[in-house]
């Protein structure tokens, strides 16, 4: 444990500004849901959509459902109900550093 520990000590802690898709009519009062955080500048794209979307994106019923993470216009990860996948390699940071979550709702 302390050497996962000494690896995050050791990473840049960033800003990001995210915001994200609404995901139903009266989610939208409060859009675009903008919120900073600071974060580990995690190297894994889908370590770092997963550790900053915790806390953020809402809790949805249901299976099917997804977001895509846009870190700087890239899309970087599939959030899923079960898991998160990359779509990049590496996570292309810069010094300003924005979020956005697409919305994909379950397909009936």
């Amino acid at each position: 444990m302390k050497a996962a520990f000494d690896v995050l000590k050791e990473r840049q802690i960033i800003t990001v500004v995210m915001t994200r898709d609404s995901v139903c009519a009266g989610d939208d009062c409060d859009a675009p849901h903008e919120k900073s955080a600071s974060t580990y500048s995690f190297l894994d794209p889908s370590v770092f959509a997963q550790a900053i979307s915790n806390s953020y994106l809402p809790s949805i019923s249901g299976s099917g459902h997804s977001w895509t993470c846009l870190l700087n216009g890239t899309k970087i990860a599939i959030i899923g109900t079960k898991d998160v996948r990359s779509l990049v390699r590496i996570t292309p940071f810069a010094e300003t550093n924005r979020v956005h979550f697409n919305y994909h709702s379950a397909s009936g």
